[in-house]
């Protein structure tokens, strides 16, 4: 995307560009023997340039209207009448935060199911890495896990409640850190904000502060009030999972859910990433969805997800210790250092 951003951005440049300059090389040469015409063709082509931020915009807009085209839909045929607002439903407070998948099975619109018979113990504090293949149904644990899905048989629970429970205040006890954290053309302090939206600028230099990006902001036009710009694109990618990890860390939630997080980063900046997110968040209950063995080492149980349920589980030494399989998978990632 950002690659197609860049290119898109540069050729509607170019072409406006192009069309300033045939514009004064059109004026030259038509109305080259009056100064006074050339001056108002001169300005004309001038003011062309501020203009080619909106034309832009409108390219951006056409290209994300398919995305949001059914939402809009929806929202536009939601009747303009008052709207009986329904009582407010006294929300479950949580004491404790370990997690129980018992027998859980689960099918989208009564498919095969995509997981079956899945039974886990989390207790609090636990760093949890969950492997398999594309489609295993990793995210549809996370999905169950977050109370977007309901199991058809089975249950999950986060300190004795349903996930479907605590879907209002769910924000207070679970934060997610996927693979493209949303980043928005706000300043750099309001995007942080986001986590919480009474923090002070103390608790904001705190929070980048534990994740390394104390001395970028100092360097930043602006410092916190810098706008970070769309999709946060003037920081790389490595840049981006420690802003988005900075606004988790003063959410300050018991639990905390990482989506391939660092999908796409070099190694070198994927395994620096990594670190730091296992070290600010050594008093949090991790829950880390992965395709490959990376930094596997800091967590402190694996579980391996194929044909609907856990084929493999325990610590990594365990697991190195029983299983030729998990041994392969580790060759395949690290290559020959794993013999070292």
């Amino acid at each position: 995307q950002k690659h197609f951003t860049w290119w898109r951005t540069f050729l509607s440049e170019l072409v406006i560009g192009l069309a300033a300059l045939l514009l004064l090389w059109f004026a030259d040469v038509r109305f080259g023997d009056t100064s006074f015409g050339v001056n108002w063709v001169a300005a004309f082509a001038l003011a062309i340039f501020p203009m080619s931020d909106a034309f832009i915009s409108i390219a951006t807009g056409a290209e994300e209207l398919p995305r949001y085209q059914d939402s809009i839909e929806r929202l536009n045929h939601y009747s303009t009448d008052a709207v009986q607002v329904a009582e407010p439903v006294q929300q479950p407070t949580l004491t404790q935060y370990d997690i129980q998948i018992n027998a859980l099975s689960f099918a989208y619109e009564d498919d095969q199911n995509v997981l079956t018979n899945i039974s886990l113990a989390i207790p609090a504090q636990q760093k949890l890495a969950i492997l398999g293949q594309s489609g295993a149904g990793k995210t549809t644990l996370l999905k169950l896990l977050l109370g977007d899905e309901i199991p058809q048989a089975g249950s999950i629970s986060i300190g004795g409640v349903s996930p479907a429970a605590l879907l209002a205040n769910r924000a207070r006890y679970l934060a997610v850190l996927d693979q493209h954290p949303y980043l928005f053309a706000s300043s750099v302090a309001n995007n942080l904000r986001l986590g919480n939206l009474q923090a002070t600028d103390e608790e904001l230099w705190t929070a980048l502060r534990k994740v390394r990006l104390t001395h970028l902001v100092e360097s930043l036009p602006e410092g916190l009030n810098t706008p970070m710009t769309e999709m946060g694109q003037r920081f790389s990618g490595g840049e981006q999972q420690r802003f988005a990890l900075a606004r988790i860390l003063l959410q300050d939630t018991p639990i905390v859910i990482l989506d391939e997080p660092t999908v796409g980063l070099d190694p070198i900046t994927e395994r620096a990433v990594l670190e730091i997110i296992f070290e600010v968040l050594a008093e949090k209950t991790v829950i880390w969805v992965t395709h490959h063995l990376t930094g596997i080492e800091l967590v402190d149980k694996i579980i391996f997800i194929e044909n609907q349920t856990i084929m493999l589980s325990g610590t990594l030494a365990e697991l190195m210790n029983s299983s030729a399989r998990f041994n392969g998978l580790l060759e395949m990632d690290h290559g020959a250092l794993i013999q070292e």
